[in-house]
């Protein structure tokens, strides 16, 4: 399983264990199809974000309102 690793993916605030680390080219390493990742948001620092919905790889997407485009 290789973690996905695409930049514009994932909300800049979306943070896992992995979520910390970069691969050579500088994206970020979040594996989405992970069933033991555990997800927090940066700005709430809980697994809700600040629309109060569940944060992970494949919810926190540019529809919602607090998606933050990682430059």
């Amino acid at each position: 399983m290789t973690p996905r690793t695409e930049p514009g993916n994932f909300c800049r605030l979306l943070r896992t264990k992995m979520g910390y680390f970069r691969d050579p080219a500088g994206n970020r390493m979040i594996d989405a199809d992970s069933n033991t990742a555990c997800y927090t948001c940066l700005r709430t620092l809980k697994p809700y974000g600040p629309d109060d919905l569940p944060v992970d790889a494949h919810s926190c997407t540019t529809e919602r309102a607090c998606f933050e485009e990682e430059i």
